[in-house]
């Protein structure tokens, strides 16, 4: 077995600590130190910020709208392409009376900002509890560490502790290799709430080409 030496184990660690703060860290906000992510973090959108149309925050009758309910999975769906739910939307949008139509419009809008922020928000207090998950797999690496480097001072002269530090250095190599790969996962996951505020944003965008005014 390849043994690690004190050297070597300081210098993994390092990495592993290193390895949660954001490559561009001096950019980063400072006054958010849960945020692993190297875009902002904005808590809350308003609607104004990302259409320009009417604030909707406020409106909740497009709950009892026939059709939006069955709209709103096909528009708030990453997994659905952007082309595909306008098609869905500018077919509800024919299907209105046209003295109601912006109206309707708008309530689509309302329950489609409503319920992609809210996907948003999960989204980013997932992020936050994941970066405390990957700093106690931190804290337990460099636990593991000063374990190891206590058993390669015995192994020497010790049987037991010979094997001991064979069995710590497996563990301690299969923790490593789990933590490495949920790091390596942190920015796909950073990039979620840009595509929800994305796919907000070009929602809005075609309701409004739908509307008249």
């Amino acid at each position: 077995m390849k043994k690690t030496s004190r050297l070597g184990l300081l210098v993994m660690l390092g990495v592993a600590h290193a390895s949660l703060i954001a490559p561009d860290a001096l950019a980063r906000d400072t006054s958010t130190p849960d945020w692993p992510c190297i875009q902002r973090k904005i808590d809350t959108l308003t609607s104004t910020q990302v259409w320009d149309g009417p604030a909707v925050e406020q409106l909740t009758g497009w709950r009892d709208v026939p059709g939006i309910n069955d709209l709103l999975p096909v528009l708030t769906n990453r997994r659905i392409p952007l082309p595909q739910a306008e098609t869905a939307l500018k077919k509800f949008a024919d299907s209105q009376p046209e003295a109601s139509r912006d109206e309707r419009l708008t309530q689509v809008f309302a329950g489609v900002f409503e319920t992609l922020h809210n996907q948003r928000k999960t989204v980013i207090g997932g992020i936050e509890k994941y970066l405390k998950a990957q700093r106690e797999r931190s804290a337990e690496l460099e636990r593991q560490g000063e374990e190891i480097a206590k058993l390669e001072e015995k192994a020497g002269s010790d049987e037991k502790a010979a094997a001991e530090l064979q069995e710590a250095q497996t563990r301690f190599d299969w923790a490593q290799r789990i933590f490495q790969e949920r790091q390596n996962n942190i920015p796909i996951a950073c990039e979620v709430p840009v595509k929800i505020d994305e796919r907000i944003f070009m929602l809005g965008k075609s309701i409004r080409g739908l509307m008249k005014s």
